[in-house]
């Protein structure tokens, strides 16, 4: 009886989730984002906030890179799909700057980092 109890929940869960990732979802017109847009978001990464934003953005991204190599084998790959996310995520953002802006890192965008590996 626990184990159909627990089969139950589990389809359950199974099916919210499939629910949930099989609506249809609209595009948008995605935006140009023109000149004046990239020295904006530069500029703004320059400010003190914009230091702490990067900061908050890489402490994220550290995070997760960290938790994803302690999970158990059964959750590595999701654990990994999550980093990698956010690791593009903080990629997109950065590219959209005119100069590479990351103070926790000394030298970054100055054109003196080596490339990283994907």
């Amino acid at each position: 009886m626990e184990n159909f109890l627990q089969y139950k929940l589990f389809m359950i869960r199974f099916l919210r989730a499939f629910i949930s990732f099989s609506r249809n979802y609209e595009w948008v017109e995605e935006p140009k984002w023109l000149e004046e847009d990239e020295k904006a978001w530069t500029s703004f990464l320059g400010t003190p906030t914009g230091r702490k934003l990067s900061l908050i953005l890489l402490n994220l991204t550290l995070r997760q890179n960290a938790s994803a190599i302690m999970k158990n084998h059964d959750r590595l790959a999701e654990a990994c799909g999550w980093a990698k996310g956010y690791r593009g995520c903080v990629a997109t953002l950065e590219s959209l700057a005119t100069q590479k802006l990351n103070s926790a890192i000394s030298g970054y965008g100055d054109g003196s980092d080596e490339p990283v590996a994907d």
